[in-house]
């Protein structure tokens, strides 16, 4: 594996290998403001107001007014990580832990503003972001995937985005290798699952974000809280291969855990401590403990070296040492201060100049050869400057079979549509059995060829929770340089080209039949097509909206007011004359709206040709 899938080899060493610099990094975010629960008046009233505005203020930015108070997430941190070492971020929750790791991995999306220099082996952030993004990897802490794949399709589909069409034949030997390396080859064919799915458990569910992530062949990783859910022996033979792999492979890691044993920080080479957004000591870690004692902080014996660092920032938790509890800094403020101001942060600026002076002296050979590998990398028509690793085709294919793997692993949701497609069908349909063949059946054939257009559209609204539940991982996936977003959306159309056949067929024999439409095998397929047709385009209608939407209950919202107008235009509730002659401030809703043509289209396919007695 070490060969031949996760890194190129040259003379026996890592072809990529590249440290990052981060100097004056700061982050600002939001600031947070109050929230209210959402109440019935509120939804409707956003609907028309705000909820619109924001959704228009996405494509037209002009449109917003004023700018959102901003606060700094993490402040002025300077320091640098080297190929082949590993640094130990800590710090209490809401420190801005995440966000320094997020920061370094070039994953800004969602920050107000990202200021100061982060270089990879001298490559600057900005071309890291164009050309080699699935190069440096953030790994999140909670473990969000596709719930109904199993862990083997997670697996593979992750390698068949990062691997060349020439070794494509590995994939499986890679995908097995990598479940036996976790200790989860016996949950190979068991959904990966979430809290509404069941699956496999916490820490396995841990285990297969780690294996993905790995699957991805990164440079840089960042990972954040990645033993959570795992007991102490398991995190320690986690920490273990992250060392073996950074040794081996020339990585740089960096690793963020907020309970860390003994064993896990003796593994480290340095350590960063945050309070509260402030860099209160990056150094090595063997130099950790040692200077907050000096700074009149008492470090009980036993407790761990990662847990009194953590603590010295808790003011409940941290003790001093006798005589220091007046002169020992105690805000974040303070503690960065003090920092700024020790021996420890010359070192820490030493550090980054000689990492700098080192890469302009070698010409920056590792970066160079970090290029010509992720290169070689690459499929045959993969452009030099594209950070995927396979071609567009490619990515449309995976992502394909992958849809076909969540559409028949969720036998829930597929029993019950097809449950209501034959059910709604012959209840329907038996309303309409037995119509009249003269005038007197006329009306009631044109409600017939009403419900059929309209009801498979209604039934596609599931799409909505599908499109916006799946948005996290889709985003994870475009940051490791999977597949481009607009691959999944047209890997999506083609699937569901086959899917809705299928359930228009079903739906349109039972409906044609049962209502005594007229018998006519080109009258038949011409209805089939426009009521295949409308389901295509009002499911892609949804997709629009889920697309637009932050969440699902707008999505939801839009969607539902675009179908009850498209409904109330179409030409059925009130008839087509006087649509055009009478309501003529919203009768134009009638020329773009694909139902009124499909309606007209299958109404004058029945009454075409037909004598009515």
């Amino acid at each position: 594996m070490r060969e031949g899938h996760f890194e190129k080899r040259k003379d026996g060493k890592s072809a990529k290998k590249v440290g990052v610099i981060y100097k004056n990094l700061t982050v600002k975010g939001v600031a947070a403001s109050a929230s209210f629960v959402r109440t019935l008046p509120d939804a409707i009233m956003g609907t028309f107001g705000p909820d619109l505005y924001h959704i228009l203020c996405r494509f037209f930015p002009f449109l917003s007014v004023g700018s959102p108070n901003t606060r700094d997430l993490i402040h002025d941190f300077t320091g640098c990580v080297r190929d082949g070492e590993m640094m130990l971020v800590l710090g209490r929750p809401g420190a801005g832990c995440s966000t320094f790791l997020k920061a370094v991995a070039n994953n800004r999306q969602g920050y107000a503003g990202v200021s100061g220099d982060v270089t990879y082996g001298g490559i600057p952030a900005g071309k890291q972001a164009k050309m080699y993004r699935g190069e440096v990897n953030y790994n999140p802490e909670d473990d969000i995937h596709f719930a109904n794949l199993n862990v083997w399709q997670t697996f593979t589909f992750a390698l068949m985005n990062k691997t060349k069409k020439k070794a494509r034949e590995e994939i499986p030997i890679i995908a097995d290798a990598l479940m036996r390396m976790f200790g989860i080859a016996h949950t190979k064919y068991t959904r990966v699952g979430d809290e509404f799915t069941r699956g496999v458990s916490g820490g396995e569910r841990k285990r297969v974000s780690i294996a993905e992530t790995l699957a991805s062949k990164s440079t840089v990783m960042c990972w954040d809280n990645s033993t959570r859910g795992l007991d102490a022996s398991t995190a320690l033979d986690y920490a273990r291969s992250l060392r073996i792999m950074t040794d081996v492979s020339n990585r740089t890691t960096l690793v963020t855990l907020y309970q860390a044993g003994e064993g896990i920080y003796d593994l480290m080479d340095k350590v960063l401590v945050i309070d509260q957004g402030r860099e209160i000591f990056m150094g090595r870690k063997e130099e950790a403990r040692q200077y907050f004692i000096d700074l009149g902080f008492q470090a009980p014996e036993r407790q761990t070296t990662a847990d009194f660092l953590t603590a010295v920032t808790d003011p409940i938790e941290r003790r001093f040492r006798p005589g220091c509890e007046q002169s020992t800094p105690k805000t974040p403020e303070e503690l960065e201060k003090a920092f700024r101001e020790s021996p420890q942060y010359q070192k820490v600026l030493e550090d980054v100049r000689d990492y700098e002076a080192s890469l302009q002296q070698s010409d920056y050979e590792a970066a160079k050869e970090f290029e010509s590998a992720v290169q070689e990398g690459k499929s045959k028509h993969v452009s030099n400057k594209s950070p995927y690793t396979v071609s567009f085709f490619q990515q449309v294919l995976a992502c394909s079979k992958r849809e076909f793997w969540l559409f028949f692993g969720d036998t829930t949701t597929l029993y019950t549509k097809v449950f209501i497609i034959i059910s709604n069908g012959l209840i329907v349909g038996s309303l309409f059995y037995g119509t009249s063949e003269g005038t007197a059946g006329a009306f009631p054939r044109g409600g017939a060829l009403f419900f059929s257009i309209l009801f498979l559209g209604w039934l596609q609204l599931t799409e909505l929770m599908k499109a916006v539940s799946g948005r996290a991982v889709v985003a994870r996936h475009k940051d490791y340089a999977f597949y481009r977003p607009s691959a999944v959306s047209m890997a999506r159309v083609l699937t569901d080209f086959p899917i809705i056949a299928v359930q228009v067929c079903l739906f349109s024999i039972i409906m044609y039949f049962m209502c005594t439409l007229d018998i006519e095998a080109g009258k038949f397929f011409i209805y089939l097509l426009f009521v295949y047709v409308t389901t295509i385009l009002l499911t892609a209608l949804y997709r629009m909206f889920a697309s637009l939407s932050p969440e699902i209950d707008t999505a939801v919202r839009f969607s539902g007011i675009a179908l009850n107008l498209l409904i109330i235009y179409t030409g059925y509730v009130i008839p087509k004359p006087q649509l055009l002659g009478e309501y003529i401030w919203f009768g134009w809703i009638y020329w773009v709206n694909p139902l009124g043509y499909s309606f007209e289209a299958v109404l004058t396919n029945e009454f075409s040709g037909r004598t009515l007695p």
